[in-house]
């Protein structure tokens, strides 16, 4: 079910449709104790009342989506996803992103819903400042929403991707060839995903022989500047002896700048150290080194988004919840080779 409609509220508070509307736009006189009542179930289901000179404007409906970083093209990818399945149905698309910020995602979809917003697709914020307040206003607001991110103990509408499996294929993938020390570097605290692409490492050394230590995990980030900073910081702490044959990495971006910063120290990718993205974002078709990644398929999630958040803001009835993962696929290409070609680990 949509939004709480002016229909909502003239039956919760016993009158008619035109009660409502004249006690909300103040345009006849109505007893005090009608208007009391009124309220009252304003305020139990939230209404906001559409504006009357927006409605004449509109032609359509529309839809919001909040990503997390504005720059990083695997939201725009999403986006995209998104917008051609959402126009094909009649709605405007509306992108804004949080960089990051629980504030500035809540003052995000506060205004969108100012904006009489029909739905919302939100690539949610998590960390130590997250609380689910911005998820309870929109239900109480009877707002149409689907995440991005599985939120553990949320029944929400989600579409996602398996990171932590994939995580493990890609580390798995690179012990079979022969790598013994491998690196991680890791996301941002905000992201519920940096903690499923280490779960997946730690899995894939649980299954070998091998053991695996918290040293393996350096903290990154989701830029490429991010990627760049930290492999600066690990290759210049390591010793050239102990230093990782391999490593995966957050995503696209954070390999892109992983990988300039083994260039700058006169490391040669595959030769001296094999690389892992994650995300398969277009950018890399155009990168030298054709770079192994775990690719998700963006443009069909941003698309599967759009029909599930559609459906809801359309039917009738409250439709189930739909909870859809996404398989990273591992694609293999020329930033990875067997240990054997470049020496014993």
């Amino acid at each position: 079910m949509g939004r709480t409609t002016i229909d909502d509220v003239a039956e919760r508070a016993g009158v008619s449709k035109s009660t409502v509307s004249a006690v909300m736009n103040d345009s006849r006189p109505v007893s005090d104790g009608t208007r009391s009542k009124v309220m009252a179930a304003v305020s139990e289901l939230n209404y906001r009342p559409r504006s009357t000179a927006r409605n004449r404007m509109r032609s359509g409906r529309s839809i919001g989506i909040v990503v997390k970083e504005r720059a990083n093209p695997f939201f725009s990818e999403i986006a995209d996803g998104v917008s051609r399945r959402a126009r094909e149905a009649g709605y405007t698309v509306y992108t804004a992103s949080s960089e990051g910020d629980f504030a500035a995602e809540t003052e995000i979809i506060e205004d969108l819903q100012r904006r009489d917003t029909d739905g919302l697709i939100i690539y949610p914020v998590m960390n130590d400042e997250t609380d689910l307040t911005n998820l309870i206003e929109l239900r109480r607001a009877r707002m149409p929403f689907v995440l991005m991110e599985h939120i553990l103990g949320v029944k929400a509408n989600t579409v996602d991707v398996s990171l932590l499996s994939a995580s493990k294929a890609a580390v798995s993938y690179l012990i079979e060839n022969g790598h013994r020390r491998i690196v991680h570097f890791a996301g941002p605290a905000y992201s519920t995903h940096s903690d499923d692409r280490i779960a997946g490492m730690r899995h894939a050394f649980s299954e070998s022989e091998l053991a695996f230590s918290d040293r393996m995990v350096v903290q990154a980030g989701a830029r490429m500047e991010d990627g760049y900073r930290a492999a600066l910081d690990y290759l210049d702490s390591v010793d050239p002896d102990d230093r990782a044959t391999a490593a995966t990495c957050f995503n696209d971006l954070v390999a892109v700048g992983v990988a300039r910063a083994l260039r700058e120290k006169g490391l040669d990718v595959p030769g001296d150290v094999s690389l892992i993205g994650c995300d398969g974002i277009d950018l890399l078709d155009f990168m030298p080194t054709p770079l192994t990644t775990l690719r998700s398929p963006r443009r069909e999630m941003g698309a599967c988004a759009a029909d599930i958040l559609i459906h809801q803001i359309e039917a009738d009835t409250q439709p189930d919840i739909q909870q859809v993962s996404f398989e990273p696929e591992l694609v293999v290409r020329a930033s990875t080779r067997p240990i054997r070609s470049v020496g014993a680990a």
